[in-house]
């Protein structure tokens, strides 16, 4: 018996200490309402963990609320507000930057870069010559009537002649080994290219301008062009509604108005040839610009043309010629060679290329074009 009830006064002791722990009802709701909001705040918290899972897959820590008798509300809440306000979205980097990617192509220029009057001119070939000498007719004898017994009337034909002489036209260039060696564009190949083009300029160039002198061709413009000294120069102050009918009949002979001719001149004169309009408004030249003609004469475009049409060019300069492309030869006394190079900046890996042509230029026709210079504003 006595045993039993030690017993039981120590199942009371243990009661009466349980109830110690919650000593009135207000405490016991306070912490159900605590206890109903922790199961609030971990469901909030549950779908917080889901949107941040699917936008960055960053882990969110759990939430661990311990039960005590006494818990801080206040603090329970700040940490529900710092948990709303946390929410910070991260976009993966690999979905804004691509790997860089190179071209395999080089995009050349896409302007001309060469007058077509090089390739229009008529080039001969003299491979391993030193000069070419060429004779031209001037004129033919006019035959007489003769009595009988009397003398044949003389008519020889008058002879002229001209020399040209080798020009060496030549062009340098300097490239890194990286460039050459660069798999993915064809820095090289370009220039190749680069250095044929720079050539062709420069024959282009002396095709109009070259003075005649020692290693220079003798240009269409210049004064020692043997087959032109007895030409006279047509001169005009501006480009006029008359300026084309003008040029095509001081041409050739009195016999005939030539065909086959070709207008060699600047663009900003072909502009000019362009806009000219009658009094009504119509355009006075039809320019195909397909087939590059005026009025169904053909033209060139060459930058070595002075514009007679620009404000800035000189009284006295030449602006235009006309003729007939064969009338001007250009023999080639050599092949365009090409060399390559890695000895001369070794140290420093640039690759050299340098090339050459001997080549030269002539008027061959006697008379074969005509000069258009700017004339004094009167």
């Amino acid at each position: 018996m006595m045993n039993l009830e030690l017993r039981r006064k120590e199942i009371e002791s243990r009661l009466t200490e349980i109830r110690g722990l919650v000593d009135n009802e207000k405490d016991i709701k306070a912490l159900e309402a605590l206890e109903s909001e922790t199961t609030n705040l971990q469901e909030e918290r549950s779908v917080i963990d889901k949107k941040m899972a699917i936008a960055s897959k960053a882990e969110i820590k759990p939430i661990v609320i311990e039960k005590k008798s006494k818990v801080d509300k206040e603090k329970l809440e700040l940490r529900a507000t710092s948990l709303r306000e946390s929410r910070v979205i991260q976009v993966s980097s690999e979905e804004i930057l691509l790997p860089e990617h190179t071209a395999s192509g080089l995009d050349p220029l896409p302007f001309k870069q060469v007058s077509t009057l090089v390739d229009r001119v008529n080039v001969i070939n003299l491979n391993g010559g030193e000069t070419y000498k060429k004779s031209f007719v001037k004129s033919n004898g006019v035959a007489g009537t003769t009595t009988e017994g009397g003398a044949y009337a003389t008519t020889e034909p008058s002879f002229g002649y001209l020399t040209i002489s080798k020009v060496k036209i030549t062009a340098y260039t300097e490239i890194t080994e990286e460039l050459e060696k660069l798999p993915a564009i064809p820095y090289q190949a370009e220039v190749l290219r680069n250095i044929n083009i720079s050539l062709k300029k420069k024959i282009s160039e002396q095709i109009l301008r070259g003075a005649g002198t020692t290693n220079t061709f003798t240009g269409i413009f210049s004064d020692a062009a043997v087959a032109l000294a007895d030409t006279t120069p047509l001169e005009i102050e501006a480009i006029t509604d008359s300026t084309l009918d003008d040029i095509v009949f001081a041409y050739g002979g009195d016999e005939e108005v030539e065909g086959g001719a070709v207008l060699i001149l600047n663009k900003n004169d072909l502009r000019a040839f362009a806009g000219l309009k009658t009094q009504e408004g119509r355009k006075v030249h039809t320019i195909d610009y397909v087939n590059k003609t005026i009025d169904g004469i053909p033209y060139i475009i060459n930058s070595n043309c002075k514009a007679i049409s620009d404000k800035n060019t000189v009284a006295g300069e030449y602006g235009i010629a006309y003729g007939a492309l064969k009338n001007y030869e250009v023999p080639v006394f050599s092949p365009v060679e090409i060399g390559k190079s890695t000895d001369y900046k070794f140290k420093d890996g640039i690759i050299s290329y340098k090339a050459s042509v001997f080549t030269g230029g002539n008027v061959v026709g006697y008379n074969g074009f005509l000069r258009i210079k700017k004339k004094a504003a009167a």
